[in-house]
């Protein structure tokens, strides 16, 4: 059995997109990113997953850390992947702090079969299909990962757009 399978990176040529936050409710972006993930990506429980969540009470101020990961299908052969990151501090005298949210999101296309025969049918397949679609799919990918920083910003009463702009990794 042959298999052929290809990643490509949803925000090229940026990796990741960043979004900082400095006020009050910072421990709010988890919870709000816990609450909106499913609806947004219009995906069920199995498309999604907080795979970490950590707290250091020790100090002042408290620090977080927590990771989810969004799995969407696209096509039969054809998936996305958004992975969100979320670092920050909470002071424990008041509800004020500040976090750090990094998005990022890989396009993932397998395809496979009997092995003499999966190069010709994958060339004749990306010739004829893949080749026009990956470039929507790659767009697809990368409006749900912006709109999804968008969702977030709304949340906190941030701009859709900063001074460094929107087409920008911190924008």
């Amino acid at each position: 059995m042959g298999k052929i399978e290809i990643r490509e990176d949803c925000l090229a040529p940026e990796r990741f997109i960043y979004l900082s936050y400095e006020g009050p409710d910072p421990w709010g972006v988890a919870k709000n990113i816990t609450a909106t993930i499913r609806p947004f990506f219009h995906v069920s429980a199995s498309g999604t997953s907080q795979t970490k969540l950590y707290w250091d009470v020790v100090g002042d101020p408290i620090k977080f850390y927590s990771t989810w990961w969004v799995k969407k299908a696209l096509s039969a052969y054809t998936f996305f992947r958004v992975d969100i990151k979320v670092q920050g501090d909470k002071s424990k005298t008041g509800n004020k702090g500040r976090f750090t949210l990094q998005l990022s999101g890989d396009l993932n296309t397998n395809f496979g079969g009997w092995g003499i025969f999966v190069k010709p049918v994958w060339l004749m397949y990306s010739y004829l299909f893949y080749s026009r679609v990956r470039r929507k799919f790659i767009m697809q990918c990368s409006d749900y990962i912006t709109g999804f920083r968008n969702e977030i910003k709304e949340h906190f009463n941030l701009k859709a757009a900063q001074k460094i702009g929107s087409d920008t990794a911190l924008g």
